[in-house]
């Protein structure tokens, strides 16, 4: 088991606690989404909805897809709000790069977990390289970026992802701190948010 400090292998929440929560919060957004969210965008929620809750599926499953499928459902919250604004393509971009830069951190968290996960095509890679892979992915992001510049904040902000994407990889590839590697992966991704207001 990789992650035993969760609540449910901690045991801090009950399964029938765990289930009954789970049971709510989908029927809270079938219902929400049916009467607060307008018919030409309701797909993509309902589309998000059966990507949230299939995830386990592809865990237990499908291995070998887990990670892409992790990135494109982190995409898809930024694919809603671009349908909702037709006018800014710059959202497409945006949510390509949200793609790339979580493919690549989920790429890293893969090689950090490899030892309790389920055999898929990424054994057959070394650590090394997976990690290299990774880190090209989300500088392929970044560089995505670079296109929707239009403000000096927006150079700022870019500046700032990049410096965090280097400083992730001296401590994963320097000082083979890879807890900590992740971590700044994660501040970049928050500080891209930004992106979308």
């Amino acid at each position: 088991m990789n992650h035993p400090e969760r609540p449910l292998p901690a045991r801090h929440l009950t399964p029938e606690f765990a289930a009954t929560l789970y049971f709510v919060s989908l029927a809270s957004a079938l219902f929400t989404t049916k009467y607060f969210v307008a018919g030409d965008i309701a797909f993509w929620y309902y589309g998000l909805t059966a990507l949230s809750i299939s995830y386990g599926y592809v865990v237990e499953c499908l291995p070998s897809f887990k990670t892409p499928y992790v990135a494109a459902a982190s995409s898809v919250p930024v694919l809603i709000v671009a349908t909702s604004y037709p006018d800014e393509p710059r959202l497409l971009v945006v949510a390509a790069t949200v793609f790339l830069l979580t493919l690549g951190r989920e790429i890293c968290g893969d090689v950090l977990d490899r030892m309790g996960d389920a055999v898929s095509y990424m054994h057959r890679f070394k650590p090394t390289s997976l990690a290299v892979v990774s880190f090209s992915l989300q500088l392929a992001g970044l560089l995505l970026l670079t296109f929707e510049l239009r403000k000096p904040g927006d150079s700022v902000v870019l500046l700032t992802m990049a410096l965090l994407l280097a400083l992730s990889g001296v401590y994963w590839f320097r000082l083979g701190r890879y807890r900590w590697a992740t971590l700044l992966m994660k501040v970049q991704f928050f500080v891209g948010l930004y992106f979308l207001v």
